[in-house]
């Protein structure tokens, strides 16, 4: 998510990103959703967590096109040591997928190595669309939505 850390970069790093989140709009394409980009607390390695997502209203309930959730900071993960653990996209077929999780009995942390393959090829794609659709442009704005907790 090279375009993601570069947005989290050009406003402070993660720690600003913990103190505010950021939604980024692209005026000049006012097809394209909103991108809010939050820290939501800790993984379940215990590394930062980033959630990235599009979002869209239908019948009043706010719906996810898409959302991926990341753990930053692991240079073993590669890609900015991003390490994609949640995926999830609302309406029609939805899907929601963990690739890393907590199993809730035995505390112990569960790996799905090729659902993370999948992941990670997912969003090497989507985050060369959002430097080609204007995210990084100098028109986006960023605003700050304030702590998420």
């Amino acid at each position: 998510m090279k375009t993601v850390q570069t947005i989290i970069d050009q406003n402070g790093g993660l720690e600003a990103l913990k103190e505010n989140g950021l939604k980024v709009k692209v005026p000049s394409y006012p097809s394209i959703m909103e991108l809010v980009i939050e820290y939501i607390g800790e993984g379940p390695r215990g590394l930062p967590a980033v959630s990235v997502a599009h979002y869209y209203t239908q019948n009043g309930d706010l719906m996810r096109d898409p959302e991926m959730v990341f753990e930053v900071g692991d240079p073993t993960f590669g890609d900015f040591q991003w390490g994609p653990t949640y995926f999830r996209q609302d309406g029609g077929l939805a899907i929601e997928q963990e690739a890393v999780f907590t199993d809730p009995e035995t505390k112990k942390v569960m790996v799905r190595p090729k659902l993370i393959k999948s992941l990670r090829s997912f969003a090497r794609t989507w985050s060369k669309n959002l430097k080609a659709q204007g995210f990084l442009d100098a028109d986006a704005t960023v605003e700050k939505i304030g702590s998420v907790f």
